[in-house]
């Protein structure tokens, strides 16, 4: 599926602000299931753009260094998406759990299975895993993910400007409300402790195909992506309740929301601001949407 994504990002200062210096982690990767075919940033005030790149993606950094008293920040993507249906490959029958025993595993994903400061690991989330164990088609881990994502989603109503990107898991459970940020927090804390290694992902969603209960088309979205047994990544959104498929455009991938924000920087002057977002996702195209659970 071909998809294209615009991304402005506005600033207005109360006063001139000057220093200015950014980090952008907006770039979608390239993998086995993406293609990235065109990526450009472009800001006004004009500024020469450099990049380095780290195991989770590239980083673009720029400085405005004269006075300035708003910065635009656009970024444009073109994507092509190669996972139409994300069941094809996965194991949904036997009880495949010892793979997370083995300890090459659990040595070697630890970035994966250890806590962070917005991703502690709770013995209050076992009840979630209680639950979607008893729902669980099978033992298979897969069809445990896919409960558990469906789950969080019947549970947590998705109420915008209820949390912040530092609202802790255990408030989000308590008021049982929260964003995309929140619910993907929330997952990667009960599948950790689940001994299931587990990544918080940055990306974007097209939802411009009549389904008017997916959510976040018009902002950054976040999922998680969980290693199964079979040696594969697979991504779960417990916001929209979806198994990720090839309307999902991923950026990056790190230990929790604070690997992966899409803006970041500093500058000299006031510390009012107003920050504006206008994200837009189109397709070529507009299949069936294949992933729901």
């Amino acid at each position: 599926m071909r998809l294209s994504v615009q991304h402005i990002t506005r600033y207005r200062y109360l006063r001139a602000v000057s220093h200015s210096h950014n980090e952008v982690r907006l770039m979608p990767t390239t993998d086995s299931n993406q293609t990235c075919l065109i990526f450009n940033i472009t800001t006004d005030p004009e500024a020469t753009i450099f990049h380095f790149d780290l195991p989770w993606g590239r980083v673009h950094h720029f400085d405005v260094v004269q006075a300035h008293s708003y910065l635009d920040i656009t970024c444009e993507a073109k994507i092509e998406t190669h996972r139409a249906n994300p069941f094809e490959e996965m194991q949904l029958v036997e009880n495949d759990r010892d793979f997370y025993l083995i300890r090459d595993i659990s040595e070697y994903y630890v970035d994966f299975l250890s806590p962070t400061l917005r991703v502690p690991i709770l013995e209050e989330t076992d009840i979630f895993a209680q639950q979607a164990m008893a729902r669980a088609d099978s033992p298979a881990t897969a069809s445990f993910l896919i409960a558990l994502t469906n789950l969080l989603h019947s549970e947590f109503a998705y109420v915008p400007g209820s949390t912040t990107v530092d609202t802790p898991v255990h408030e989000v459970i308590e008021r049982r409300m929260g964003v995309c940020q929140d619910f993907a927090h929330l997952m990667l804390s009960i599948c950790r402790r689940q001994l299931i290694p587990s990544r918080y992902v940055s990306g974007y969603l097209y939802t411009g195909t009549g389904r008017d209960s997916l959510v976040s088309g018009d902002a950054s979205h976040a999922w998680i992506e969980c290693l199964l047994p079979g040696g594969q990544w697979l991504g779960f959104d417990p916001t929209n309740n979806l198994v990720v498929n090839d309307k999902y455009i991923k950026v990056q991938h790190g230990r929790d929301y604070g690997d992966v924000p899409p803006l970041r920087g500093i500058y000299r002057g006031p510390a009012a601001q107003e920050l504006e977002v206008d994200v837009r996702v189109t397709s070529e195209e507009a299949p069936e949407l294949i992933g729901s659970v």
